[in-house]
């Protein structure tokens, strides 16, 4: 607001109030925007989660900011998406210390994360890829209130560590340590046996647990390895990942471009200008 001397107000021109006016009331929308952006990204930086603690090749995080490269150490929200290309890997590591790893390939939406209260809570969902589920602070002490989900069924955590991996022919999660609880609307499967895991098919039937063959599980855990040697072993989505690398690049060069094409239209018609006045 301004303020100015009561002998000054009553005797400003008429024309100098109206303008002052229109200054003022453009001044208060523009404070508004202002503490409106402001606000909003307080409310979105109250809302950290956790942080990107591995990211290995392709790494994204999709939130309501847009879309941006992921990098080890960068913040993790709540609501948003991870996403990994072609010879890659990704682990979230959240407040609580609960660690989830994600394979090549692989999207993880954070959708609930709420911890040091009484209603301490965790809701993540992964609709495709491999991943690796390690719980922490609010399974030992609250272990109803953690689900993943998956779009074939929901994983209750009872204080424990799980593979995942979802297909569209066949989905499996299997045991690790501590239990499990695999169920969607169809029928519910509780997996106690670390080793021991569940099939779930397109149509949502999931299986009774039984033991995974080693081979089985060994490929459950190379797809969320980060180790080199493993990393170098997968082929098929190589080629994708060069792809996004390449659209990026075409991307950067487009931009390029315009710039240079724009600045050639200035210098034009900066010539032009200069032809004209002579």
């Amino acid at each position: 607001m301004l303020i100015m001397p009561l002998n000054l107000a009553f005797a400003l021109p008429d024309k100098f109030d109206k303008d002052l006016l229109v200054f003022t009331r453009i001044f208060m929308l523009m404070l508004t925007f202002l503490l409106s952006v402001s606000t909003a990204h307080t409310v979105h930086a109250q809302e950290k989660i956790g942080v990107l603690a591995v990211s290995i090749g392709t790494v994204k995080i999709i939130n309501e900011e847009g879309v941006r490269r992921g990098k080890k150490g960068d913040l993790i929200y709540r609501n948003d998406v991870i996403t990994t290309g072609g010879k890659s890997r990704a682990q979230v590591l959240l407040l609580d210390q609960t660690a989830i790893n994600i394979s090549q390939k692989a999207e993880l939406t954070l959708n609930a994360f709420v911890y040091g209260g009484e209603n301490d809570n965790i809701g993540v969902k992964v609709t495709k890829g491999t991943f690796r589920f390690i719980s922490g602070k609010i399974a030992t002490n609250k272990p109803e209130n953690v689900n993943v989900e998956t779009p074939v069924a929901t994983i209750g955590v009872r204080g424990t560590e799980f593979l995942g991996s979802v297909n569209l022919d066949n989905s499996v999660v299997a045991l690790l340590n501590g239990k499990i609880s695999v169920a969607n609307d169809l029928s519910e499967e509780l997996v106690e046996i670390p080793g021991y895991g569940v099939n779930i098919d397109p149509t949502g039937n999931i299986s009774p647990p039984s033991r995974l063959p080693t081979a089985e599980l060994d490929k459950l855990l190379n797809a969320v390895s980060t180790r080199k040697e493993t990393l170098d072993e997968e082929d098929s989505d190589e080629e994708d990942s060069d792809e996004e690398e390449s659209d990026e690049e075409e991307s950067d060069e487009e931009e390029s471009d315009e710039e240079e094409s724009d600045e050639e239209e200035s210098d034009e018609e900066e010539s032009d200008e200069e032809e004209s006045d002579e």
